[in-house]
This record gives structure tokens, C-alpha cells and sequence, in this order.
């Protein structure tokens, strides 16, 4: 199992995670609840976190690929539920 993990400051972390579960909602299965988010790709799981001064993500696949993939998917989506304010998005792998 490849594991990517990431972080961005923020200091509205549940709105943007909320607002990003409602979007792929209409695509893909996507649980929430009030500072957590797990969106469910066909070839990995995505895990948001929201804690009091930033975004947590961990990205999950058995392709390795996948989940390399999905990082920049995943960031641009966030930057746009963050609407004008900047959310950089840091990446590592945890293999």
C-alpha cells in the first residue's frame, strides 16, 4: 500500500474540506463528518483532516502511482474550495 501524506495552513480547514466533499459527492462515495473527510477514488482513498491551523491529507493506493496521481488532483481542488485565499499544499511519502 503506497501512503502519501500533505498539509496546507489554513484556518478554515472544515469549511474548504466540507466544501470539497459536497463537490465530488456527485461522483464519488464521500463520507464527512465535522473535521474529517474521506473521499473514495476507484484506485485510492483520500483522508482530510481539518485541524485548528491547517488541512491534513493522506492519500492511499495499492499502485503507487495512483496515489502520486492523485496529489495534484487533489491540491488544485483544494486551492479552489479555498477560494482567493492561498493553500500550498506539501507533500511526502510515508513509504
Amino acid at each position: 500500500m503506497a501512503v502519501i501524506t500533505g498539509e496546507a495552513a489554513t484556518t478554515d480547514a472544515p469549511r474548504i474540506i466540507k466544501r470539497l466533499c459536497n463537490h465530488w459527492g456527485h461522483k464519488l462515495t464521500v463520507r464527512m463528518d465535522g473535521t474529517t473527510g474521506v473521499i473514495e477514488f476507484p484506485a485510492a482513498l483520500v483522508t482530510l483532516r481539518a485541524m485548528p491551523d491547517r488541512i491534513g491529507a493522506t492519500i492511499e493506493g495499492a499502485d503507487p502511482a495512483e496515489p502520486r496521481r492523485l496529489t495534484s488532483v487533489v491540491a488544485v481542488h483544494l486551492q479552489r474550495m479555498a477560494g482567493d485565499a492561498e493553500l500550498a499544499m506539501s507533500w511526502s511519502d510515508s513509504a
